[in-house]
């Protein structure tokens, strides 16, 4: 209801300032020379200068103008708490964290784990993880990294793993430390992934933290010692 009534009061707003700049009959056309091509990057600062002006020398329309700039800004955060599960704390489990460039179908395997705390008086279900896109997939086969000692296979954390497909429930006042797996196709010689990871509840609600995933000390190693040995 609040949301329809700042959508009418913005709507009266335009139409204000529309009648206005039409009162000072401002032209937003610039002429065109016959044979000569149009510059519009003239043109839109001509006209950004004639609105700036009528702007200016009026009072009425400048004070509509921030009041309209105003009630958009609120309504977007408005909109943005409305989307924000409440009362959840993500925090990044560093040592549980990390991706490496899978030697056997050659895309990148990222392990993030997390704890979330619920700190609201009503339960979260949790329906999906993405990391930039990616959404949480199932339980990954065994991750063997081949280096000059032979296969060296790499332990998941012993947290519980979460895919999308799956409903997690966390209480009020509680908390619970997950892992999720993602592959890309991407590969990377970087040794730090950075990336924004986005928790989503069943009621489309959400929440977002900025993550850093450090390369696997076991791959770095490896690639250390292919380094040495060329």
């Amino acid at each position: 209801m609040r949301e329809y009534f700042f959508l009418h009061l913005i709507r009266w707003i335009v139409n204000r300032l529309m009648g206005l700049l039409a009162y000072q009959s401002i032209s937003l056309q610039t002429p065109v020379t016959k044979g000569k091509e149009r510059d519009y990057l003239e043109e839109a600062k001509q006209i950004f200068e004639s609105i700036k002006q009528t702007i200016l020398s009026r009072p009425d329309i400048f004070f509509f103008t921030v009041l309209g700039i105003s009630i958009v800004i609120g309504l977007f955060i408005l909109r943005n708490r409305k989307k924000a599960i409440p009362g959840l704390e993500i925090q990044l489990v560093q040592e549980d964290t990390w991706f490496t460039t899978r030697d056997d179908n050659n895309r990148i395997g990222i392990v993030v784990s997390v704890t979330l705390n619920n700190k609201s008086t009503s339960g979260i279900h949790f329906i999906d993880c993405k990391l930039s896109g990616y959404s949480a997939r199932e339980y990954p086969e065994e991750i063997y990294l081949e280096g000059g000692k032979g296969e060296q296979k790499l332990d998941f954390p012993e947290h519980k793993h979460f895919c999308k497909g799956q409903e997690f429930y966390l209480g009020p006042y509680s908390s619970e430390t997950l892992w999720f797996y993602y592959e890309s196709r991407a590969v990377t010689m970087r040794n730090v992934l950075q990336a924004p990871l986005t928790i989503r509840d069943s009621r489309k609600r959400r929440k977002s933290i900025q993550v850093g995933i450090p390369r696997h000390a076991d791959q770095i190693d490896i690639y250390r010692e292919m380094a040495r040995m060329w």
